[in-house]
């Protein structure tokens, strides 16, 4: 086997551009022990991936492809926010390559490298990249070799971090030898940043070596520099840190598995207090022209201020008036709190539309084409149909929000899709609300639409709402499940109409989406409602809804489906996305005694599947 050292193993010859069919290289951007990776273009798509080679010598060794072909197998099953994606992967005939996600922008120990960040906006990075361990760990996978290097920052997708490199990465739960590429007693990772066990017997080392990665990154993320033997507590070294992290980082650090965090989930809820305002959301740093254009904003503002002030005051008693008529219902509140608030009495009205019935219950209804008339239960504001698109118009006088249910109970399922195309505009104000919110310095309200899973009762108490605010506002996810509360802010939205999803997968994660199929990604974390969530969360069977707060909302090509899963086999214990299935252990039962002349066998035990 060749040596494996970096100098001997890294290729340092140039590659043919059209090395890979289909792929066009471009540059080479890092090389390594087991290969390098290049910036490519994937032609069909005319797109930007990164193309990752296997060392040519390493690819006679079969343990070494092996291990290549593993890192696609982990990144296959892993689909989330704060993970690299995996494109293609295939050979050729001098080498092997993985095609994946191309991710134009720094490291972690880049990053690091630069003053020490806010402790806010360094739990913020934490958080997400604990949320992507905490992602692979549910479907049985462990990194192994977390370091600041195996974390890079996508930039053009908000500055997410994303976990890379799943080249020693475990399947917990594997029992095959197909990956089994570390044997009992081998090392494997980065000296650095292992977990005393897996220094010993990489094979046996479990999740908790990855939290004790964790606990490493994050204490140096926060310092500048990784700890040594009895360390000091990190607000000891940084005295402005909150000194509930030096509990967390010392639980992560423990030397012994059964002393740490059991899982990542359990990390992550004792760091979410730390960060109230936390937001998948990097805060935007001001350049120079902007904060040159804000003063201009402010001096306008303070001037007009004035001007606006002697008006009111010539006409203080029809101005009060007038003001509270028209902002006294502009209390601030969350889009889904307006929404699912007291709106007065529904009233009934009819859609074109289809309802598909599968034994007995109803599965999907979509909105604007059909025969099949569902009722929607209008609250608010008016709703009007014009060519298969439900519109609220922006009319003067009326209610700011309306709301509007399908009438369709006992949609029962495990999984959900709901989709709709969705628009929303503000018309312009009077001249009188814009003097009265400038004298007042409260901003104008933006126009907003809604997707809502509602409870069905006439005031819903429990909803997941995914909100549009127009072209260049964040896109928002908001619930309110009973104690399960929060918000997400998401990208900076397109011009509509957009395309949104709500999708609740097998396992009882909500995924909201962006897009057609052919350009569709997510938008936030994915929301772990749990398996059974209709029941768990809502009380029942929710029901689809939009709502629209503001001027002009449009909604088509309306549809939502569910689909119940099909039992289990009998011995199968259905686990949560925080528990790990079981397999039974066989227990044969004992010897039933027969009458001569022969006496039968005893039955063979059966072991669940």
């Amino acid at each position: 086997m060749p040596s494996l050292d970096a100098t001997s193993t890294a290729i340092s010859r140039t590659h043919a551009p059209d090395l890979i069919p289909g792929y066009r290289l471009e540059s080479l951007v890092g090389a390594g022990g087991m290969g390098e990776v290049h910036k490519a273009i994937q032609l069909s798509l005319n797109r930007t991936v990164a193309v990752k080679l296997l060392n040519q010598q390493l690819a006679l060794e079969e343990s070494f492809v092996a291990r290549f072909q593993k890192e696609a197998a982990a990144l296959a099953t892993l689909h989330h926010p704060n993970i690299v994606s995996i494109v293609d992967k295939g050979s050729t005939p001098s080498t092997y390559f993985l095609v994946m996600e191309f991710v134009d922008g720094p490291s972690l120990r880049e990053r690091m490298r630069a003053p020490p960040e806010d402790p806010q906006e360094t739990l913020r990075v934490m958080l997400q990249i604990c949320r992507a361990i905490e992602y692979a760990h549910n479907r049985n996978v462990i990194h192994r070799d977390l370091k600041p290097e195996n974390i890079l920052f996508d930039e053009q997708a908000g500055d997410l971090p994303k976990v890379t490199d799943f080249g020693l990465a475990s399947f917990l739960e594997d029992t095959s030898t197909r990956f089994a590429l570390t044997g009992t007693h081998m090392a494997m990772g980065t000296l650095s940043y292992m977990a005393p066990e897996q220094r010993v017997d990489a094979k046996n080392a479990d999740g908790r070596a990855d939290i004790f990665a964790l606990g490493l990154i994050l204490y140096e993320m926060l310092v500048g520099e990784l700890p040594a033997g009895s360390f000091e507590p990190p607000s000891r070294r940084k005295p402005k840190l909150d000194s509930r992290l030096d509990g967390i980082i010392e639980r992560c650090l423990k030397q012994h598995p059964s002393e740490r965090y059991a899982t990542v989930t359990d990390l992550i809820r004792d760091l979410e207090p730390l960060a109230p305002h936390y937001t998948t959301m990097r805060p935007a740093k001001l350049n120079r022209m902007q904060r040159l254009n804000r003063a201009l904003k402010k001096a306008v503002r303070v001037t007009l201020q004035g001007i606006a002030t002697l008006l009111v005051l010539s006409a203080l008693g029809m101005w009060g008036v007038r003001y509270w008529h028209v902002t006294s219902k502009r209390v601030p509140r969350t889009p889904g709190e307006a929404l699912t608030g007291d709106l007065g009495i529904p009233s009934a009205q009819e859609s074109a539309g289809r309802l598909t019935i599968v034994e007995g219950e109803p599965r999907r209804v979509t909105l604007g084409d059909g025969n099949d008339k569902p009722t929607l239960l209008l609250s608010g504001r008016p709703l009007s149909i014009e060519d298969k698109k439900l519109v609220f118009p922006a009319v003067a006088g009326q209610s700011r929000e309306g709301l509007v249910r399908v009438d369709v109970p006992g949609m029962r399922g495990d999984t959900a899709r709901f989709v709709a195309q969705v628009n929303a505009q503000y018309n312009a104000p009077s001249l009188f609300e814009t003097l009265a919110q400038v004298v007042l310095d409260a901003p104008l309200p933006d126009a907003q639409v809604a997707l809502l899973l509602v409870k069905n009762e006439p005031t819903p108490t429990r909803y997941v709402a995914l909100v549009y605010s127009g072209a260049g506002a964040p896109l928002r996810l908001e619930w309110s499940l009973g104690e399960k509360q929060g918000t997400m802010l998401g990208p900076n939205s397109p011009e509509g109409p957009v395309e949104l999803e709500l999708q609740v997968d097998e396992e009882g994660a909500l995924i909201a989406s962006l897009g057609t199929k052919g350009d569709k990604r997510p938008l936030f974390e994915p929301l772990q409602l749990g398996m059974n969530w209709q029941e768990l969360r809502f009380g029942s069977a929710p029901v689809p809804a939009f709502g629209c707060i503001e001027g002009m909302c449009q909604v088509e090509k309306f549809s939502y489906n569910v689909k119940s899963l099909p039992p289990k086999p009998a011995g199968v214990v259905q686990a949560s996305a925080a528990t790990r299935v079981e397999t039974p252990r066989t227990v044969a039962p004992a010897p039933v005694k027969r009458t001569p002349p022969k006496p039968a066998p005893a039955p063979k035990g059966k072991r669940s599947k």
